[in-house]
């Protein structure tokens, strides 16, 4: 809720100001800070504990809250702003030139201000913290200060009035979920159950593998949430299917669609490498020509119109040996043009069905309903009429809630008395009420989710890191807020209102995607709580209004470059700043004081060193994102930047200057130690000297490179053999042109580690084998040269995914005692491979083996290791080789 958000967001602001004050110079005294922070915390508990009572009063009171939160931020972020920049004169000026009504509006602390606002114009979005609209001279802040204050214990009485209310009645909260100790593992995958359709399986795969030669296309119909995505992911991955078909693809078409986007990812679905065409003809003749004389089966998920089939269906050739397309789709007259099938058209579970799946959900496969609840159970499954979805999403609010008759009594009668059919047929408030029953902390965290388009994959680390730049995230002790924000998604993702989409290579959740249901829910509550706004529109200036009433502004239509320019000149103070093509210049980036993210192309960033070195002056700023390969400069005011979170180059790379010389001031060292900074990539050239370790002691993430070194100056100078005292460094890319190995100490808490172009020998490779919790090897562009590679027996213990790309390697002798827990294997260029050891497909874990440019004998070894899988009964075992491979015999 957009109450809760802005208390969190203002107390994030408060602790800031108390351990790093910008510049050094105070913007609150101790008595403001305290007497605020007493009262966010008063606040957050009553909303904790009044979430679930949103009578008028409630409501009415939550705005309240959220105006006060909001007027108190603006102005503490103005008054940072001025501090910074020196612009106190200004702040005057701008005090004197206030209307007699809007001195009035600040008497009663209830001032209309500018709002924060975001804006997207194609890949720009830029998020505004308000300007001040009262004076930043200290006397007149302070005395605006205190009437805000004066509103926050206003408001705590009028919360004292509610407790003391006699029959207001406290729905008990959902307990929260337990905390994950490995943001993943933990993460129920349960999305793709299938309950209730048996039958269609059956008669889907019988269509499949049927004796039908010609080409034919299957179409499933059905309502929204009926489960026809999670039907056809269950015969995509069914082992039948995985074994009839020689290529397997899925694409997502949905309503917006792009005919390059959808030939592009079919592309990369069969395992076409360096796809260089750019038109959507060169982009079809390459389909065609991969799946020419192949048996394919692709699925086109959510289609909307015939137009996308007509677009493409020229591209798909019909070989006469049975190849297949199935599409999923709302629309009965879409499915109708597909004359080769029968469309096959789901329907609502029945009772039996409907409570099946509702156990399954709220107590597992193994455990059955408490018998006192079984009646008030079968009431809630009655009401989802039928639907999977909302039989999942009830489901996921009753798996979190305390089991007591009261409760699910409560839930029965809200489902029963107000659900109400929507124009598609949705159940709306049965999808509602998942939200309504959300603890308070998670609601800002979902309705966030409303920020990402319709069916986009959701890289966990950005929402992470947006979440965290947002301020919408609690603070627990001990825990970083982006292990906060891990677990909140998890909880997200064991409520269903979001599905896990793909894990990466420590089996963690790499991205996720929201049901298209869920997403209207998530927009409709998200405008509703003016959490955010989106709208059309071409001009920002003519939607004043629209933006003083959100904290957030989404809009689908760009304006001109310069009208976005003049429009960024107005505003001081960002948040959020994401830009493509786009310059800044250095005055318009020291305007942003205020930011917290920032992603930036710096392809064509004008000044850049200038600009960066202005960086500094952005006090609160947690992440930086800059793409492009151009080096960059880092500033020395860099070590000067406490709430630092996240560097980032997504190509090129950072020049990162040795610490600035320590000052001595009144017997005690003046150093800022860079506690939050979590990520640094990619440097070149570091030198990991104590100084630096000592200031950056909990980095997780490190990327570093070293190019050919000036005459005289070796690797004693980067001081490498630090590295082993970063103690919470987990993932670690290192990049040398010369072995290092030899000067190289690794930290024992690695869990990922990238090796490129270092020239070690195999042998040497015992350093890396001995890391105890080491996940992820890849080794990359002659890593390891050599022609034998020889694994010691009692290393590798826990790694879980091996990548090797490009090297010399043409004799590997291992077994599964060698890399005994080895869930994926890729290898990429290795011309000179003879064989993949037999024994390797013995490892019990074993998931996948992935081969891209290697000799035709490697190819042929890992799939003779498939088959004598298969004839041991094992079918999970999936191997992938090159579309082109002339082994890969048709059948």
């Amino acid at each position: 809720m957009a109450a809760y958000a802005s208390l969190l967001s203002l107390g994030h602001i408060l602790d800031h100001l108390i351990q790093h004050p910008p510049r050094q110079r105070a913007v609150l005294d101790e008595a403001h800070i305290h007497s605020l922070l007493q009262n966010i915390t008063f606040l957050q508990d009553f909303l904790e504990e009044f979430s679930l009572t949103r009578g008028n009063e409630i409501q009415a009171l939550e705005e309240k809250i959220a105006r006060s939160a909001h007027a108190a931020e603006d102005m503490i972020g103005s008054r940072v702003v001025d501090l910074i920049l020196g612009n106190a004169e200004a702040g005057s000026q701008r005090s004197s030139t206030l209307s007699r009504q809007d001195l009035q509006i600040l008497r009663n602390s209830e001032a209309e201000r500018r709002k924060r606002g975001t804006f997207s114009h194609f890949n720009v979005v830029l998020k505004k913290t308000n300007l001040p609209f009262v004076s930043s001279s200290s006397t007149l802040f302070s005395r605006h200060l205190e009437k805000v204050i004066e509103e926050f214990c206003s408001l705590k009485k009028d919360v004292m009035k509610i407790k003391e209310t006699e029959g207001i009645k406290i729905v008990e909260q959902p307990r929260n979920a337990a905390t994950a100790s490995s943001f993943l593992q933990g993460a129920s995958d349960r999305k793709n159950t299938m309950v209730g359709f048996d039958e269609d399986l059956i008669q889907i795969m019988e269509t499949l593998t049927g004796d039908e030669s010609n080409l034919q296309i299957l179409s499933i119909v059905g309502m929204g949430g009926i489960g026809k995505t999670t039907l056809a992911k269950n015969v995509l991955k069914n082992p039948l299917i995985v074994n009839h078909f020689d290529l397997r693809a899925w694409v997502t078409i949905s309503q917006q669609y792009s005919e390059q986007k959808i030939l592009l990812g079919l592309l990369k679905e069969i395992g076409v490498e360096d796809i260089t065409q750019d038109h959507d003809d060169e982009l079809g003749l390459s389909l065609h020509k991969s799946l020419f004389n192949r048996r394919y089966f692709i699925v086109m998920d959510d289609m909307w119109s015939i137009k996308v089939w007509d677009g493409i269906k020229s591209f798909l050739p019909d070989n006469g040996n049975g190849s297949r397309v199935m599409v999923t789709t709302r629309l009965s007259n879409v499915a109708e043009n597909f004359l080769s099938c029968t469309p096959h058209q789901l329907h609502f579970l029945d009772k039996d069905q409907s409570w099946v799946l509702f156990c399954d959900k709220v107590f597992g496969k193994e455990s059955c309903c408490p018998p006192e609840l079984e009646e008030v159970g079968k009431t809630i499954v009655r009401n989802c009429r039928g639907l999977p979805l909302a039989i999942v999403a009830i489901s996921g609010l009753l798996a979190k809630s305390s089991p007591t008759v009261e409760y699910w009594e409560y839930v029965a009668k809200n489902t029963y008395s107000e659900l109400t059919m929507g124009g598609d047929g949705l159940c709306f408030e049965v999808f509602s009420l998942s939200y309504k029953h959300l603890p308070v902390h998670l609601k800002p965290c979902f309705l966030y989710m409303a920020m990402f388009p319709e069916h986009h994959k959701i890289r966990i680390s950005r929402v992470v890191k947006l979440w965290t730049a947002e301020a919408i995230l609690k603070p627990m002790r001990y825990r970083s807020l982006e292990e906060i924000a891990e677990d909140n998604l998890k909880d997200l993702i064991d409520r269903n209102l979001v599905q896990v989409h793909d894990y990466g290579s420590r089996n963690k959740i790499k991205t996720c995607t929201i049901h298209d249901l869920f997403r209207d829910l998530c927009r409709r509550e998200a405008q509703k709580e003016k959490f955010v706004c989106l709208t059309m529109m071409n001009s920002l200036d003519n939607h004043s209004r629209i933006i003083d009433n959100n904290r957030r502004l989404i809009s689908k239509r760009s304006s001109d470059e310069e009208e976005l320019k003049s429009t960024f000149s107005k505003l001081s103070g960002f948040r959020k700043v994401q830009k493509k093509n786009y310059i800044f210049t250095d005055e318009e980036i020291v305007r942003l004081v205020n930011s917290r993210f920032i992603d930036y192309d710096a392809g064509i960033f004008s000044s850049l060193l200038n600009t960066l070195e202005s960086l500094s002056q952005l006090w609160n700023l947690q992440t930086v994102t800059i793409a492009g390969v151009m080096p960059i400069n880092l500033p020395e005011e860099i070590w000067k930047m406490p709430q630092l979170r996240h560097l980032k180059r997504e190509e090129g790379f950072f020049n990162l200057p040795d610490p600035p010389s320590t000052n001595i001031k009144n017997g005690r060292a003046d150093i800022i130690i860079l506690e939050n900074l979590q990520t640094l990539y990619k440097i070149r050239n570091f030198r990991c000297t104590d100084e630096v370790v000592h200031r950056i002691p909990n980095l997780k993430k490190l990327g570093i490179t070293y190019k050919p070194f000036s005459s005289g100056i070796g690797w004693d100078y980067h001081e490498v053999y630090n590295l082993s005292n970063l103690h919470n460094l987990e993932s670690l890319i290192f990049d040398s042109h010369e072995n290092v190995l030899r000067n190289l100490r690794f930290p024992q808490s690695l869990k990922k580690l990238t090796l490129e172009r270092c020239g070690v020998s195999w042998e040497d490779l015992t350093v890396v084998g001995s890391l105890r919790h080491l996940e992820v090897l890849d080794l990359m562009h002659y890593a390891a040269k050599g022609r034998e590679w020889n694994p010691v027996e009692g290393q590798f213990l826990e790694l879980k995914s091996l990548r090797i790309e490009l090297t010399d390697l043409v004799e590997w002798k291992a077994d599964r005692s060698h890399f005994p827990g080895l869930e994926k294997l890729e290898l990429r260029c290795l011309r000179s491979l003879k064989e993949i050891p037999e024994d390797i497909g013995e490892i019990p874990t074993l998931r996948s083996i992935s081969l891209v440019l290697c000799s035709e004998s490697a190819y042929s070894s890992a799939k003779k290791i498939q088959e004598e899988q298969q004839n041991l009964g094992n079918y999970e075992l999936l191997v992938q080789v090159p579309v082109s491979w002339v082994g890969y015999e048709t059948r």
